[in-house]
Formats: structure tokens, C-alpha cells, sequence
């Protein structure tokens, strides 16, 4: 008995298991749709009809023709509506009606007028089917509209929604395709209308839609299961047409207007930019000539100003003590910005107005100006305005004149008594110019000197040692040694390991040369042959070492001979010039007869010095210039008329150099070979050929010469001269 209770309440336990197990969709699936009620509500381009369901059901839509209608079957759904069709009336709905299909199949169906496209929206409690309103297509449009370009800007997407099916033949039956929350629309429309297919987007898209005039045309299209606004991209590019979207309304325009659009607003956003910068070039242009104005207003004013505290011109003559006016002149007017002619002041313009332009083409077109009337002589007072700022040398008596601003010539005053008009040092310049013969010696140049003692009338002089051998430069001093290190028995060396030996033979030391300056070094080592072959070298020795008692030496010894001995004194960077040669002459034949003129050739010495303080220590910088022109053995035959002249042989050296008061330049490398041939022979028999030659001897004697100059420069000491007084003062 037990057992028999306990099995139905297994069974129980049982069947409520396996219904808590059957998914909730297959109960959905179970429990049909119940359609309750068909509402139509008629709108200004279409009629909405509304079919209500107890729950969402599935459906499958056809068109229909002959005659043209809509039949809907609703799957899953009792059909609970009314038995009798709804009278509509509403073109192109005629009629609704209903029934039950077949089992489980309700069926739907609208009566039309004519053949329509449609829209349905699925909903939550039923569907909104959508027949629009507007007369049928006359024709198929003839073409398809070019591609169009992208749009303006994208259309935001709708919210989330039911799928929409709009069509004018049978629905896809697929179901339809995720789409991220957008609402799913299908389009399956034959010649319809662009604008009213826009219309329908954009009722299906809640948004404000501006559709342009120039928007026309007819097309065919189908589309399933896509978003409102891929079939709005989809019907713009087809059509070649553009949507602009702007504070929430979808603006849709062809392409040509937008374009047109673009480029008048692109003008308009130009000629604005152009005319915001022709406003801020005039103002520029406007600020530039009041900064103008009021800097030309400030130069004035400085202008007057610095005329004032300048003073009137005033006309006043220097003397000057020492400076040459003529160099004090050009230096002030160097310094001040003064032409030679100076500065010459402007006429004022006329009174009435400027005067007539007498150029063309102003004469060309009114005519040549009349001849405008000299103004009277002016006062001596306005003359010296007119003749301006003046600088002007007079050499006779040493003096300038300056007119210029009474506070400037002050100034001018000042510098020329402080600066220029002072007194330069005096520089002496002591020269000797020696010939040294040189016979049998192959080292052609200045190379002489070293360290030593030599015999000089009973009497031991020092030559104190110079360069040593290696030296390979063109340029040297001779260095010193004590004098207690001078005195020693004649004709022996000193001891001292500092000094050379002296040769018996020449009476110079061996060794080290005080000036080392071969002519080969001179030359780049080449060799020198032949008469009056020479170069010039230049070397200095220290003030310590006594040239004077070496050359005395030599002279004793028959090796040198004295040109010249000249002292001249020069100002500082004045020239002094040493010159010893003669004139030859030479005749010219013109047209006039035959001239004579002179040609010099001279031994010239040119030296411009400058002193240069540092401290205690007193240099001298010497632009020093040496020519040695000699006439030559060789002869130029001009004819009968004009003679043989003979060539002049020419050498010349420039150098600056720079050494201490009282040290000596040397300058050498100013050689000539005199080849001498001597014929020894018997009267009569030594001219005999070639017996001749046993009667007779020759003999060849070559002896070389070169000239040496030795400079040293020396400032005089003088007494500070005072200085000149200053000239009273003008009276005013």
C-alpha cells in the first residue's frame, strides 16, 4: 500500500524535473501569439496600420497583383481579430481583413489600390506597417547619377530598435543579421522616387532632414537586413548626392551644389581674410607713419637741441708748432667727416611755395618755368652760415683754419694741441758702408765675425763669437762676453772655451760667424759666378759688440775699404736717405736733335724709422730700403748718333725690421767678381801664330768684392720742450 502512494509521487517529482528543464524558449515556442486588434491611423504621405499581438511574432510579408494586395502570415498566432473586413478608405488602402490560415498561421491582408511599396516595423507588442501615400512612377529614370564623394559628415546612429522591412516584392525570409543595436531595415523598391525614399529614412531615423532642391530623380533598389543609415549612404552615392549634418539636421544636397557651396563660401572666407589684411596693412601703414613722424619730430628736436649747446660758427687759425697743417688738415677732416671743399649749407625754400619744375615732362605738358629772381646778397652774417664747416691748410705761415660750431672747435682746439701738434722723437741714424775683398774665398755672402782676439796696431781687440755653424736661418745676432775676458798675449786664443780661435792667415776668427748670411743660403743654395753676381742679406748685432774696432782690423789687414761714414737725423717716421754713385749720361734723338740726359747709378740708402716705447726699454722699427745700381762693363750700340751707352746693373732690398736702440743691421750679400786676364809676351815674336805662344804667358787674377752695410739707429735725448700756450681767447 505504501509502495502503490510512493510511485505518483515519484511521477510527480518526476514531470515538474523535466518541466524546470525545457528552455524557456521552447515554452515561448509553445504558447502561440494571440492577435487581438488592427488599428489603421492615416498620415499626410502615408497609412499606418497596426496589427497588436499578445507577444512577438514571426512573419512573412508577399505583394500581390491582380488584384494588388498585402498578405501577411503571422506564424505561431491565433487570429482573434473580427470577421468582417475594416473599410479604410484611405488611398491606396481600401480594405483590412483576417482570418486563421491555417493551424497556427494567422493571415493578414491589406487591399490596394494600386501597387505600392511598404515598410514594416517589428515592435514590441506588434507590427507597424508603413504604405506610403504617393502616386506611382510615370517611367523608369533614364540613367544613374555619377558617384558621389564622400559625405560631409556621418549621420549619428538611431537607437536601438526593431528590425524594418520595406519592400515591393517578397521579404527575404532569412532572419535578420546583428547590427550592434541599430535598427535593421529592408528595401525592395522598382523606379521609386529619391526623395521619398529619403522621407522613409528619415522617419525611420527620428532625425530632421533637409533634402535640397536639386535632389531628383528616380531609382530601383533592394536591400536587406542593413542600418538606416548604410541605405542612406547607399542611396546618396547611387544618386551622386551629399549629406551635411550641422546642430542636429541632416542636410542632403548633389554634390555639384555642395561643391558650389563649398567654393562661394571659400570666396566669401577670402575676401574676408583679404580685407582683414588690407585693414591691418592700413593700419600698419598707418602706425609705420606716425612712428615715422614722430622720430623725424624727434630727430628735429635732437637736431635743435645739439644746435644749441653747439654754439654759433666761429672762424679761427691755428699755428702749429711741429705738425705739418697739410697732414692735420686731412686728419681732421677724417675724423670729423669733412670733404676737402667742405660742408656747404642749404637754401631755405621760398616763402610762397615750391618753385616750378623747369624738367620735363612737367615743361612738356605746362610749359618751360619762368626764370626765378636771384635772392640780394645776404649780410656777412648769414654769408659765414652759408659757407658752412671749413677745414683749410696755409703752409706759409704753418697754420690751419676751422670754421665750424663754437663748442666743436673747442674740441677741435684741444686735439690738435694734445694729439697732433706735439713734438716727435728725433731718431740718428749712423750708417758705414764697407767694400770687403774677398780673393779666393768660395763662401760668396756676409760671413764674418765668430769669437777671438786679433792684433790691430800693437793693441788686442775682442771680436766676440756669433752664430754658431748650424745656424739655418737668414737672420741673427752676434752675442758678447766680458771684457775681463778680453785681455790675453797677441796672437794667441783667449783660453776661454766661449771664444773661437783666430785664423794667422786673415787675422778672423775660425769657427762661428757674426753674421751668419751666405749668399748661397740667400739664394736657396745655389751657386754665384761670373762679374757682378751678388744677392743681399739682412742680420743684426748686439750694441755690446764693437764693429767699429773689428773693421778697423780688417782695414789694417787689407781686407775692407770705407765707402762711407754718414750720420743723418730724421723725425720719427721721416726718411732719411744716404746716396753715393754718379750720373751717366746718355743722348736721345727725336725730332728736336739729340738730348742729353742722365740715368743715376748710386749706392742709395732710404730709412724711415719709428720709435716704440715699452717701458724702459726703447725699440726702433726701420723700413729700410738698399739699391745698389753700378755701371756695367757691357755696352748697348744705338747707332752712330745716340753711342754706346753702357748698362746700369740694378739691386734692391726692402725690409722692416725691428731692434733696440743702439743695436746694429747689417746688410750684406752685395757682391762683384772682377776677372782680370794679364798677357805677358815679346815684341813682334809674340804675335807670331802659333809659334807665338813660345814667346809669350797669360795669366788670370779673379778678385771678389762685396759691400756691407752696418746701421744703428739711436733716439736723441732732448729736453722735454713745453708745450706751446694756448691762444687767448677770442673776444666775443
Amino acid at each position: 500500500m505504501n509502495a502503490e502512494r510512493r510511485i505518483p509521487i515519484v511521477l510527480v517529482v518526476v514531470s515538474l524535473a523535466l518541466v524546470l528543464l525545457v528552455p524557456t524558449g521552447s515554452r515561448a515556442q509553445a504558447e502561440p501569439a494571440r492577435l487581438s486588434d488592427v488599428t489603421v491611423t492615416p498620415h499626410p504621405d502615408s497609412v499606418t496600420v497596426f496589427v497588436k499581438t499578445s507577444r512577438e511574432a514571426q512573419y512573412k510579408a508577399d505583394l500581390v497583383d491582380s488584384p494588388s494586395r498585402l498578405v501577411i502570415d503571422l506564424e505561431n498566432t491565433v487570429y482573434a481579430w473580427r470577421k468582417t473586413p475594416l473599410n479604410v478608405g484611405k488611398d491606396p488602402v481600401k480594405q483590412v481583413r483576417g482570418g486563421q490560415y491555417r493551424q497556427g498561421v494567422a493571415r493578414l491582408v491589406l487591399d490596394l489600390s494600386r501597387s505600392v511599396g511598404y515598410a514594416i516595423r517589428e515592435e514590441s507588442d506588434g507590427l507597424a506597417i508603413v504604405i506610403p501615400t504617393a502616386a506611382p512612377p510615370a517611367a523608369v529614370a533614364s540613367s544613374a547619377a555619377a558617384a558621389a564623394g564622400p559625405g560631409a559628415q556621418e549621420a549619428p546612429p538611431a537607437q536601438a530598435a526593431r528590425p524594418v522591412q520595406i519592400a515591393q516584392a517578397t521579404p527575404p525570409a532569412a532572419p535578420p543579421a546583428p547590427t550592434n543595436g541599430q535598427r535593421l531595415i529592408s528595401f525592395d523598391f522598382k523606379d521609386a522616387d529619391v526623395v521619398n525614399l529619403l522621407r522613409i529614412l528619415a522617419a525611420e531615423s527620428n532625425k530632421n532632414v533637409v533634402i535640397g532642391d536639386d535632389v531628383k530623380g528616380k531609382m530601383s533598389i533592394t536591400l536587406k537586413n542593413v542600418p538606416w543609415d548604410l541605405a542612406l549612404d547607399t542611396i546618396l552615392e547611387t544618386r551622386g548626392l551629399r549629406k551635411v549634418e550641422k546642430d542636429g539636421v541632416l542636410r542632403i544636397v548633389s554634390n555639384e551644389q555642395l561643391i558650389k557651396e563649398r567654393e562661394a563660401t571659400a570666396r566669401v572666407e577670402e575676401a574676408r581674410m583679404k580685407a582683414e589684411s588690407d585693414v591691418r596693412t592700413k593700419i600698419a601703414e598707418a602706425q609705420l607713419k606716425e612712428q615715422e613722424a614722430i622720430d623725424k619730430k624727434r630727430l628735429a628736436d635732437q637736431a635743435v637741441a645739439e644746435l644749441r649747446a653747439r654754439g654759433p660758427l666761429r672762424e679761427e687759425t691755428i699755428r702749429l708748432s711741429y705738425a705739418d697743417p697739410e697732414e692735420v688738415a686731412r686728419t681732421l677732416q677724417g675724423i670729423l667727416g669733412i670733404p676737402p671743399a667742405g660742408i656747404q649749407a642749404q637754401v631755405a625754400p621760398v616763402a610762397e611755395g615750391f618753385p616750378p619744375i623747369a624738367a620735363p615732362p612737367f615743361s612738356a605738358l605746362y610749359g618751360t618755368a619762368p626764370q626765378i629772381p636771384q635772392p640780394p646778397p645776404p649780410s656777412p652774417t648769414a654769408e659765414v652760415l652759408a659757407k658752412g664747416i671749413t677745414i683749410r691748410p696755409y703752409k706759409p705761415t704753418n697754420s690751419i683754419f676751422v670754421r665750424h660750431y663754437e663748442a666743436d672747435l673747442e674740441r677741435i682746439k684741444t686735439l690738435i694741441r694734445e694729439k697732433l701738434d706735439v713734438p716727435l722723437p728725433q731718431v740718428k741714424i749712423e750708417a758705414r758702408m764697407e767694400i770687403l775683398d774677398r780673393d779666393d774665398l768660395f763662401a760668396i755672402g756676409v760671413q764674418w765675425g765668430g769669437g777671438g782676439v786679433v792684433q790691430a796696431g800693437g793693441n788686442s781687440i775682442l771680436v766676440s763669437r756669433g752664430f754658431t755653424s748650424d745656424t739655418a736661418n737668414n737672420l741673427g745676432v752676434a752675442g758678447g762676453v766680458p771684457v775681463a775676458n778680453v785681455f790675453g798675449p797677441p796672437n794667441a786664443p783667449t783660453g776661454f772655451p766661449n771664444l773661437l780661435p783666430v785664423s794667422g792667415t786673415t787675422g778672423l776668427p775660425l769657427g762661428g760667424n757674426l753674421v751668419n748670411l751666405p749668399i748661397g743660403a740667400a739664394l736657396g743654395g745655389g751657386a754665384v759666378t761670373g762679374g757682378g753676381a751678388g744677392g743681399i742679406a739682412f742680420g743684426f748685432t748686439s750694441s755690446r759688440y764693437n764693429i767699429n774696432l773689428a773693421l778697423e782690423a780688417l782695414r789694417l789687414l787689407s781686407k775692407t775699404r770705407t765707402l762711407a761714414r754718414p750720420e743723418v737725423v730724421t723725425v720719427e717716421n721721416g726718411t732719411a736717405s744716404i746716396s753715393l754713385g754718379e750720373e751717366i749720361p746718355y743722348a736721345t734723338v727725336s725730332s728736336a736733335g739729340t738730348q742729353i740726359q742722365f740715368k743715376e747709378a748710386v749706392l742709395r740708402l732710404d730709412v724711415v724709422p719709428t720709435v716704440i716705447r715699452e717701458g724702459d726699454i726703447t725699440k726702433i722699427k726701420m723700413k729700410v730700403t738698399i739699391e745698389n745700381n753700378s755701371r756695367s762693363n757691357t755696352t748697348v750700340n744705338l747707332g752712330t748718333t745716340a753711342g754706346a751707352p753702357p748698362v746700369i746693373n740694378k739691386r734692391k732690398a726692402q725690409t722692416e725690421v725691428l731692434i733696440k736702440e743702439g743695436e746694429r743691421l747689417v746688410i750684406g750679400g752685395v757682391t762683384t767678381n772682377l776677372d782680370a786676364d794679364e798677357v805677358r809676351k815679346l815684341p813682334l815674336f809674340g804675335d807670331i801664330p802659333v809659334l807665338g805662344w813660345l814667346f809669350k804667358t797669360t795669366a788670370s787674377q779673379t778678385t771678389g768684392r762685396e759691400l756691407v752695410v752696418f746701421i744703428t739707429p739711436s733716439v736723441l735725448k732732448v729736453d722735454a720742450a713745453q708745450p706751446p700756450p694756448p691762444p687767448p681767447a677770442p673776444k666775443k
